[in-house]
């Protein structure tokens, strides 16, 4: 009798040991996935804001005029670009999003969770990109970040 509690036991403990290492294996598999999304949208970022300069000073008008859009390869703003050859391909955030941000002066609202990369541009001279990082970087802070020409 004493061999059978001692048996469970054991199995217990195994049982006990490989459910936290699985655990633990997630949880460290899940930020490095995090941190490989914002490491692609930093590159997004850098191509989209490239394009843009480049499309200023090749465009009498400046810079493209939008009230605030999700950059997408089909429509608006990304399409301007790609049909003025400046981008071969629009980039979209690796976690595209079923619903478009809501905005407050050409901003993502903050707490938004939505990933886009998301423009806007009032004026001939400037525009806004913001996108959202999931965690902390050199490169930003976790949640929304915007950058300018």
């Amino acid at each position: 009798m004493k061999n059978k509690n001692h048996s469970l036991l054991n199995l217990l403990l195994a049982i006990l040991i490989i459910g936290f290492i699985a655990v633990l294996s997630a949880v460290m598999f899940n930020g490095a996935r995090m941190k490989a999304r914002d490491a692609v949208r930093l590159e997004d970022i850098g191509t989209i804001k490239a394009a843009l300069i480049s499309y200023f000073h090749d465009s009498p008008i400046g810079y493209p005029y939008s009230s605030g859009e999700c950059l997408k390869p089909d429509s608006g703003v990304g399409a301007e670009l790609k049909a003025a050859g400046e981008l071969s391909s629009v980039p979209l955030d690796p976690l595209w999003p079923k619903v478009v941000p809501v905005q407050v002066n050409g901003l993502p609202d903050a707490g938004q969770v939505n990933f886009c990369y998301f423009y806007y541009s009032d004026a001939s001279d400037q525009f806004k990109i913001s996108f959202f990082l999931e965690s902390d970087s050199k490169a930003g802070r976790a949640g929304i970040n915007t950058v300018r020409p």
